[in-house]
């Protein structure tokens, strides 16, 4: 999963930092433009910022970014005590308002539940037929035993794991995997496939199951023999 961040003060830093140990793709951003390209064009999974914008005023960041993604889960940091200000933070949608110094671990916690319920999992594992990913410690298993996989190539898996049945396309696994930042040739998503169609069949499950849809994206599904016969 990848966070968009405005790192903005010493607590968002510090926020920035835990939710890396935690096992999250940080994306760092100083300003409010920034932070709403990259909501924009970016694949993101949740949305961190603080109220105290250099730029602009935090709540119609909100705002903004609330009316063009219903549904990221957005969480904000501020050092005021003005309920006010946290309720107008609330209004214009923000998921949770947190007071004072962060606690990374809690956030990185809250920011992995809210990501799952969004695609519609009520526990940390992802389960797509035979295949479990356990969210929470980051591990992908087949038929119980565990898929040898790289940082980036779970990160496919559950990538197609949040969108399961749905396409993927490569630029949108480019945009979570790199954020722009120093992006290598696209076509290194094929490596990554192939390495993770051969665990799964290592595994003793379909290969199949992680399939391409050629010149539109790629996706997963459960039952790939009935997908095919049908």
């Amino acid at each position: 999963m990848r966070v968009l961040l405005s790192e903005t003060n010493w607590n968002s830093m510090t926020a920035a930092a835990g939710l890396a140990d935690a096992g999250l793709l940080v994306t760092r951003v100083n300003d409010g433009r920034d932070m709403m390209d990259f909501a924009e064009f970016g694949e993101q999974s949740a949305i961190v910022l603080d109220l105290d914008m250099p730029d602009m005023d935090g709540c119609k960041l909100i705002e903004h970014v609330r009316q063009r993604n219903p549904l990221i889960p957005i969480y904000v940091l501020t050092e005021t005590e003005s309920w006010e200000m946290r309720k107008k933070a609330y209004a214009m949608g923000a998921d949770d308002v947190i007071y004072g110094p962060v606690n990374a671990a809690a956030l990185a916690a809250q920011i992995k539940a809210a990501v799952r319920r969004t695609a519609g999992y009520a526990s940390k594992d992802l389960i797509i037929g035979p295949l479990t990913l356990d969210s929470h410690h980051g591990i992908a298993t087949l038929n119980g035993r565990a898929l040898h996989l790289t940082r980036k190539e779970y990160e496919i898996l559950e990538m197609l794991s949040l969108h399961r049945e749905r396409l993927v396309t490569r630029e949108a696994f480019m945009n979570h995997l790199y954020a722009w930042d120093d992006e290598p040739d696209a076509r290194i998503i094929n490596v990554y496939l192939s390495r993770i169609r051969h665990q799964i069949e290592l595994s003793g499950g379909n290969p199949e199951m992680v399939q391409t849809v050629w010149g539109l994206g790629y996706r997963i599904v459960s039952e790939p023999a009935a997908q095919q016969a049908a």
